[in-house]
């Protein structure tokens, strides 16, 4: 019998449970073995931003990187989710630059700026029209450099037949260990190719990122390179009161995780050397931060939240009305099933 999504978080008002969100859970060993589950390991979704730092690595295999002479601040960029702060847009604005590029030749679109959304300030500056702004400024950033690089078509640089995004997509396929021609293909949020393929694949690609596992000395080089650039620079990679910040802050130069759209998680531990992926089913992201903390003290990753400052807010979050008054909040409760 097929597995199915199981209640992974639930929603209290006062004592009353007023909704349930669904989900799936997998985890694998550092030989890519599921090793704890619970839903459905197998089920098929689409990626979303959790496979930026997969997307990244074309960049540096083909040696674009180096020949722009790129930094690991800017390469956190290129894997991020960003916030969209001054900061954010600089180092944006500094990976165009490098590569002859402009801020017009960004194809990602205009949204409110994330840390501005999270703090409640209305763009009152035009930020919202900003394309540098966008968090996924630094993805598109590197992928314009990939295509100047390679003398493809910069204004064509998000075809998925273009030469730009053939190596992207094959790339995501090596590190998640999924044949890139049993893709489900279409287009993201921010109008670049997404991948759909199974959950423990993403689980294998944060375990491959984090152990540096791969067959080719290349590509072990490059997953080298994002790893050290994204643990030496988290904050590029989302910023403040971010889960993906705090998780890798309360793990400094052990963990690498990336939030995708639609409330997925792919999170890889160095030790112990496993790779996670946790999807909420309707795509609501405020009962996945709670699912990945208990995930962590199920695993004995995390014990004591004290000891875990940075992670303990997102353990049982607090719902308040508009009036900020306290009315409820979100607790995970399930139970991981050991594979024997």
């Amino acid at each position: 019998m097929k597995n199915c999504p199981i209640p992974l978080a639930f929603v209290f008002r006062g004592k009353n449970i007023e909704a349930i969100h669904y989900g799936s859970i997998a985890v694998v060993d550092e030989n890519g073995k599921l090793t704890h589950y619970t839903g459905d390991p197998e089920m098929v979704t689409m990626m979303r931003s959790s496979i930026k730092p997969f997307q990244a690595l074309p960049l540096l295999m083909t040696g674009g990187f180096d020949h722009f002479g790129y930094n690991d601040k800017q390469l956190a960029l290129m894997c991020a989710s960003h916030d969209g702060t001054d900061e954010h847009k600089e180092v944006a604005a500094s990976i165009l630059l490098a590569a002859g590029n402009k801020p017009e030749d960004l194809q990602c679109g205009t949204h409110w700026p994330i840390w501005m959304r999270n703090d409640n300030i209305y763009p009152e500056n035009g930020e919202d029209k900003d394309p540098l702004r966008h968090n996924c400024s630094g993805k598109h950033s590197g992928f314009l450099a990939l295509a100047k690089f390679l003398n493809d078509d910069t204004k064509k640089y998000l075809d998925p037949g273009g030469k730009t995004q053939r190596l992207v997509k094959q790339a995501v396929a090596d590190m998640c260990e999924f044949p890139s021609e049993r893709f489900g293909v279409a287009v993201d949020g921010c109008s670049a190719p997404n991948f759909g393929y199974p959950l423990i694949n993403l689980a294998i690609g944060f375990k491959n990122l984090v152990l540096k596992h791969y067959k080719t000395k290349e590509m072990e080089k490059a997953v080298g390179r994002v790893l050290q650039a994204m643990t030496a620079h988290p904050k590029m990679v989302s910023g403040e009161k971010r889960f993906d910040y705090d998780v890798m802050r309360s793990f400094p130069g052990k963990v690498v995780c990336k939030v995708g759209a639609e409330a997925i998680e792919g999170i890889g531990f160095s030790e112990p050397k496993i790779g996670i992926v946790v999807k909420i089913d309707d795509g609501n992201t405020r009962a996945l931060y709670p699912v990945c903390v208990e995930v962590l003290k199920q695993l004995d990753i995390v014990d004591k939240m004290d000891k875990f400052p940075f992670l303990k807010r997102h353990e049982k979050p607090e719902i308040a009305n508009y009036r900020k008054i306290t009315t409820g909040y979100i607790e995970a409760k399930f139970e991981l099933k050991k594979v024997l």
